[in-house]
């Protein structure tokens, strides 16, 4: 080699290249799947608030008594279903003078998410009138 051949190959170029395109499509696809999972995060985010309002709305909309409730969010394609369902309690509980009967109360919410069906659960417990 002489002092005259300063520079790069057009084998180092091409290298150079292919390498640069690499880490460019890896970027790219680190960052695609990063804001698909916030989409998702989202969707999550929002059904954990649909079905918050539903369990807070037993009492006062949603009557508490044994059976299924279901209907959908304004302005979205969420889906809710409420079901209640009478818990059984022991024979000493049972024996207690309360006029009341422990519910297992669940509310499951669905959504389309691209491709996907997804749903949320929640579960708590609620009192109702004993029948």
């Amino acid at each position: 080699m002489s002092q005259f051949n300063k520079g790069f190959s057009l084998i180092e170029v091409l290298v150079a290249f292919v390498v640069m395109g690499l880490v460019v499509g890896t970027l790219l696809q680190l960052f695609g799947s990063s804001m698909r999972s916030v989409a998702l995060s989202d969707e999550y985010s929002f059904a954990v608030q649909v079905a918050e309002s539903r369990l807070a709305a037993i009492g006062s909309e949603i009557e508490v008594e044994d059976g299924n409730t279901s209907g959908e969010e304004k302005g979205s394609d969420y889906r809710w279903t409420v079901s209640m369902s009478p818990v059984e309690l022991s024979d000493k509980l049972e024996k207690l003078p309360l006029p009341l009967q422990l519910y297992r109360v669940e509310v499951v919410v669905t959504w389309q998410s691209g491709d996907k069906n997804r749903e949320f659960h929640l579960s708590s417990l609620r009192f109702g009138e004993e029948k």
